[in-house]
């Protein structure tokens, strides 16, 4: 072996290892900030069954499903210095359908949660005026085929795979890539499983902004109240698909030049965009939790209550009584809480 080649080796355990590191330090804090989550949902039932809280439910309990049995495949790969094991077949392809299939699935679900809370918070008078009925299928049936169309698709492409027989690498990340992304059918996975719903988050979330913007400065008073109610909403779906779409909309830029401009188009960063994806289900917990004050506040609570502070209103007032001091006959004032 030529000393470039140790070099290079070298350099790829090092890389390797970074990443594994990366993973491991975020993957406990957002398992642990997904459950305080879901035991809100739990014990808070009116927080449960409100309208957007449903999406981010799914989105939430999908991620988690990603974090803890998908992540584990890329870090036990990242631990092993690029080394797939189990080194068969089989392993490859379900490594390659689960993943492929969550990644579409949270994309998916996460568009559908930028154009519910568009009409959520601008046309607030179609859902209001639906049936119970009518407004749990406005909010289910949008979800069951976001959580259903990527595992299907999948299961053709990748599980049955008519169309190509695929090529194992062992000591490639999924194994390599699936044969199928060569032929139409990833033409056709490209633009209707990653730039759809990164297309659908990036116009509906601007759309919400520039809505936002005109609201607040053109018809404020009008709509002040109304728009202090959908804030928290609006400040939820914006650091969610932040994240989403600083990581997504470059690897699809890089896969669109690659497919059609020059095939070496930035291939340089795509290994870390592909990385990046990774980190998507990681702090989106954190990115929730930030966005429920009511949660945040109950944390702040248990943890001052814990370290035996006690927690004081912030609209607990005080006012000055007199108090006649009947042996020296002096008037004076103490503090005494409404």
């Amino acid at each position: 072996m030529s000393t470039n080649d140790t070099d290079t080796s070298s350099d790829y355990s090092v890389l390797y290892a970074i990443k594994f590191a990366i993973l491991v330090a975020l993957e406990i804090p957002s398992i642990l900030v997904s459950l305080v989550i879901f035991a809100y949902f739990g014990t808070n039932r009116a927080a449960r069954l409100t309208t957007q809280n449903i999406s981010i439910f799914v989105l939430l309990l999908i991620n988690f499903l990603q974090v803890t049995t998908d992540l584990p495949m890329p870090m036990s790969f990242f631990r092993l210095n690029g080394i797939v094991q189990p080194a068969t077949s089989s392993y490859c392809t379900w490594w390659t359908f689960y993943e492929f299939s969550l990644n579409t699935v949270n994309g998916y679900v996460m568009a559908w949660i930028s154009i519910e809370r568009y009409v959520l918070i601008f046309h607030s008078n179609f859902t209001r005026n639906l049936s119970i009925w009518k407004r749990r299928a406005f909010q289910i049936i949008p979800l069951i085929i976001c959580t259903l169309w990527g595992p299907l698709y999948y299961f053709v492409t990748i599980i049955i795979s008519p169309m190509c027989t695929n090529t194992r690498s062992y000591v490639a990340l999924l194994c390599g890539l699936p044969c199928y992304l060569l032929t139409t059918w990833g033409t056709f996975d490209l633009f209707c499983d990653v730039i759809l719903p990164v297309l659908t988050i990036f116009m509906f979330n601007l759309i919400l902004f520039i809505r936002a913007i005109y609201h607040t400065m053109v018809i404020r008073r009008r709509v002040q109240n109304n728009w202090r109610q959908h804030r928290k909403m609006a400040l939820q779906l914006g650091l969610i698909s932040f994240v989403y779409l600083v990581i997504w909309v470059p690897l699809s830029i890089i896969q669109l030049g690659l497919n059609y401009i020059d095939p070496n188009f930035l291939a340089t960063y795509l290994d870390t965009f592909n990385f990046l994806v990774y980190i998507i289900p990681l702090i989106l917990p954190m990115l929730c939790l930030m966005s429920m004050p009511d949660l945040m506040k109950q944390i702040k609570t248990r943890l001052l209550t814990c370290h035996g502070v006690t927690v004081v209103p912030m609209n607990n007032t005080k006012i000055q009584r007199p108090i006649i001091d009947h042996r020296s006959g002096m008037t004076g004032a103490r503090q005494m809480p409404l």
